[in-house]
């Protein structure tokens, strides 16, 4: 006991100076943690995830919670208005890409089942809150491609959730139900915002009453712990509700509200050392988080990492050409593109729906499972290995080529045409003298 004890406080120290790290080598510290993690599980076998039973689990939560919730109180409404169209149109097409991609690959290279292969696409369909409103924040990018990011990580466990369920249902029934998944969809996503923006006006309303006792910092993440936990419980999307009370909280002054209501609400609603505290939280909880992640990657056959990896390349390759072409935006630079392209990390949505196939009692459940973890590192390191590429000399002018406006390549072809008409008419010029 006194040795783990030891370890945590060490953690602690270890990660702030992985933050100093990252800002002179562009190493993410999310990397060095999961690392940590794996030679604390897999590797010495110190500890494990069973051994942590159900507090693993509540740790996870908690910290994808507050992470949102911290994510949702920095952005801004103005931002989000200009970057919900960009972000659906590459948050949809990007689910339904990655699903086919996978299932492809799954179909020919294992000879699973067709359904079955979209069932684990459907699975790894997403992107890692936990990881991308982390690595955002220290890469200090622009407020709309940030704001994409953000929408499309909390988007994506949403439709993971909903149509990995739906699908395996249809594996057990033999029937795909469109209707019935339209409907959990629609449900999960415009209820839980709904109850997101509620609790926030509620929440609002007893500020004042809340101020009044001692030691309230807390009771912010209090109350939104409950409304997840309802959210859940009603089967919408927590991850949802909570992005919603962030956004609700910190953008109360330019929400539409009564002008009575305005006047009763406290000075400073989350105050600067509240907002202080809560940043130092979300990094407390995404140190053991990671730690967490790492210790339950599974390492038992080469081949199924084998397969992960392709699968991770194919992914990868096919989002670069995506956010070319979907992400249309020419406010947004090549550098932020390129950081966007990168950033498909999987995360605690598909190590969670990992366990399901099995639970169904799918034959190749436990095999579904362990590429899924294996995919979840993978694409952490892949994620963690290219954003730092990105800024070098060579590979920056590869993505500066690559992402360069689409009008300006129109305007330059164009050009190109007009000088090659004129030597052609000067020549015939020529010619006939």
């Amino acid at each position: 006991m006194e040795i783990t004890i030891i370890c945590i406080g060490l953690l602690y120290f270890f990660s702030h100076y992985l933050t100093i790290l990252y800002q002179k080598t562009r190493i993410p510290d999310v990397l060095i943690l999961i690392f940590v993690g794996i030679l604390i599980g897999p590797v010495f076998k110190l500890a494990s995830v069973d051994s942590l039973g159900m507090l693993g689990q509540v740790l996870t939560s908690v910290a994808l919670i507050i992470i949102l919730f911290e994510g949702g109180l920095n952005l801004e409404l103005s931002s989000i208005g200009g970057s919900m169209r960009t972000a659906s149109k590459l948050t949809i097409s990007f689910f339904f890409i990655t699903a086919i991609i996978v299932g492809l690959l799954l179909h020919y290279m294992l000879h699973y089942s067709w359904l079955l292969s979209f069932i684990t696409g459907f699975i790894l369909g997403g992107t890692s809150s936990a990881v991308v409103l982390p690595m955002v924040r220290l890469l200090r990018m622009s407020d709309k491609p940030s704001t994409i990011l953000v929408l499309e990580s909390a988007l994506t466990d949403v439709l993971c959730i909903v149509f990995a369920i739906s699908f395996l249902s249809s594996y057990s029934t033999g029937m795909v139900e469109i209707g019935k998944i339209a409907g959990s969809l629609i449900s999960s996503l415009v209820l839980a915002s709904a109850l997101g923006v509620v609790s926030g006006y509620i929440w609002l309303r007893l500020m004042n009453w809340v101020k009044t006792f001692p030691n309230t910092q807390f009771t912010t993440f209090a109350f939104m712990f409950i409304v997840y936990g309802l959210a859940e419980y009603f089967g919408f999307s927590g991850a949802i509700t909570a992005l919603a009370f962030g956004i609700v909280m910190g953008n109360y002054s330019k929400i539409p509200m009564p002008e009575k209501m305005k006047s009763k609400l406290p000075e400073g609603i989350i105050t600067e050392l509240e907002r202080k505290l809560y940043s130092e939280i979300v990094f407390l909880l995404k140190i053991y988080f990671f730690v967490y992640l790492g210790m339950a990657i599974p390492f038992e056959s080469s081949n199924f990492f084998i397969i992960a990896a392709a699968l991770v390349g194919a992914i990868y390759l096919a989002r670069l050409f995506s956010t070319r072409f979907l992400v249309r935006d020419n406010d947004i630079t090549w550098e932020d593109k390129s950081v966007m392209s990168a950033m498909v990390p999987k995360g605690l949505a598909a190590a969670v729906l990992a366990g399901l196939p099995l639970q169904y009692g799918i034959p190749e459940g436990a095999e579904i499972q362990i590429i899924v973890y294996n995919v979840v590192f993978v694409s952490i390191l892949t994620t963690s290995i290219l954003i730092p590429l990105i800024r070098t000399r060579f590979i920056s002018r590869f993505y500066r080529v690559f992402f360069r406006p689409i009008g300006r390549l129109e305007n330059i072809s164009l050009c190109r045409k007009t000088d090659t008409q004129e030597v052609e008419v000067a020549e015939n010029k020529e010619d006939s003298l």
